[in-house]
């Protein structure tokens, strides 16, 4: 009983193996493109100079953002408040 055991899992274990080997080969065959790398790093720094390239790395995410104010902090602040204000009085009613 614990053969059948073992070689149940051993033949599962190298199923699964053998199904990775095989969706790594169709991805590379899905993914092959055109271009060479010279073209794919010329067009990158193209982008780069040109100022179209977004950062997305983690450290840029993590920057807050500046915000210019054109209105005084204690006008937001009233209005917040009357905002406020006025969603309590709506929910009474």
């Amino acid at each position: 009983m614990k053969k059948i055991i073992i070689s149940t899992l051993l033949l599962s274990a190298f199923s699964a193996f053998a199904n990775e080997a095989g969706d790594d080969l169709q991805n590379r065959a899905a993914f092959q493109g055109e271009l060479t790398r010279a073209e794919v790093r010329a067009d990158y720094l193209r982008t780069k100079m040109g100022g179209n390239l977004f950062d997305t790395s983690e450290a840029a995410s993590q920057k807050s953002p500046t915000v210019t104010q054109s209105v005084l902090r204690g006008s937001l602040k009233a209005e917040a408040v009357q905002a406020a204000r006025y969603r309590i009085i709506n929910e009474l009613m």
